[in-house]
């Protein structure tokens, strides 16, 4: 006997492409069903966190608007990311070429600013949630309170709990 018959069967019975679709629907429904099954990845409780964020080419107006103790939110959402705890600033330097070597010099009129927010995160095994957000250091979030709105760029996160 024959394994693949001069009509295309397998052993006479069914046909081979026939056999190859019932096979990768038979896969589909099997991790399907597995994946259904599995339990969902389910948040811890609140925690504190201490984020720092940096914010770089402010004038003075802008810095001096970002005051201890004031709320800061998302800027799309709105979500509540949390009470500024510490403001550090500095003089915003950038690199410039002088008689052929590089250096960092002042820019007139602009500041770096770093300051640190206690926020209230969800901690999941995989993310940090801040206000709704995944937060990630390195990653720049749009702020806001109600003197002043921001580009802040995530530069530490420090999990309390």
């Amino acid at each position: 006997m024959k394994i693949i018959n001069e009509k295309g069967k397998l052993f006479g019975i069914i046909n081979v492409i026939d056999l190859t679709v019932l096979l990768i629907v038979g896969l589909l429904l099997v991790g399907g069903t597995k994946r259904m099954k599995s339990r969902p990845i389910v948040a811890n409780e609140d925690s504190k966190a201490i984020i720092t964020y940096e914010v770089s080419e402010i004038r003075m107006m802008a810095v001096e608007n970002i005051v201890v103790g004031d709320p800061i939110y998302h800027y799309d959402r709105g979500g509540y990311v949390g009470k500024i705890v510490e403001v550090n600033y500095e003089p915003y330097r950038e690199p410039v070429e002088s008689d052929g070597k590089w250096v960092d010099a002042e820019v007139p009129n602009k500041y770096v600013v770093t300051f640190k927010v206690e926020a209230d995160v969800k901690n999941n095994p995989d993310v940090i949630i801040v206000g709704g957000e995944h937060t990630r250091i390195g990653v720049q979030y749009r702020l806001k309170n109600k003197k002043i709105a921001f580009f802040g760029t995530v530069v530490g996160m420090e999990v309390l709990d």
